[in-house]
């Protein structure tokens, strides 16, 4: 079985200098590529809480399994001007989940039954086992793909001002490439890492 440079078991950058990007819609975006002379930047461990202590709380979920959500656009996520930010996420409060939008009313992870959460029991196991592929994974352009998530409170017992998730990652400054495409197929003739973002907001 193959393996891909987005399946690391150490978080690392997926581009180098020279490298290029492809990022989707292609009819907002298009094509990018590192300059020769930039390298991927890290971004450090950074926390969210979605609650705010003392004054907005996530409310006890109720006996039927019911509980309503936070959500809140994050601008935290966002970069400057001509770059690419690529993020894995940590939940770390217990019996808090996390759903991840963008644009901010399509979920980001989905299967047909719906949004795919996570929550501490699924991202602490990689954390600590280092398996960091595993991790909750997204990407932002500049500061118009915004991200929006949503946290639920899954204790019946209590309402909760704790509701914090970590993201860390690298971002990329990128230059405007004019590729040149396949006439038939519309496909680059270049090597390209293919992101899809939300539309432009």
């Amino acid at each position: 079985m193959g393996t891909s440079i987005l399946s690391q078991h150490e978080f690392t950058p997926v581009a180098k200098s020279n490298q290029n990007f492809r990022i989707e819609p292609l009819s907002q975006f298009g094509y990018y590529k590192i300059p020769a002379s930039a390298v991927a930047q890290p971004l450090f461990w950074t926390e969210v809480n979605l609650a705010t202590p003392f004054t907005t709380s996530l409310t006890a979920m109720s006996d039927t399994g019911q509980t309503s959500p936070i959500s809140t656009k994050l601008t935290q996520l966002d970069v400057n001007t001509l770059e690419v930010g690529h993020y894995r996420l940590v939940a770390i409060d217990p019996l808090v989940r996390f759903e991840v939008y963008q644009p901010g009313g399509q979920a980001k992870f989905t299967n047909k039954n719906g949004p795919i959460s996570f929550h501490w029991g699924t991202t602490q196991t990689w954390v600590d086992r280092g398996l960091l592929e595993h991790l909750p994974e997204i990407f932002v352009y500049e500061d118009k793909t915004p991200i929006t998530v949503k946290a639920y409170n899954m204790d019946p017992n209590r309402a909760t001002f704790q509701a914090r998730f970590a993201f860390f990652g690298f971002k990329y400054p990128l230059e405007i490439k004019d590729m040149e495409v396949d006439r038939s197929t519309k496909l680059p003739l270049e090597p390209c890492i293919t992101i899809k973002v939300a539309e432009r907001s």
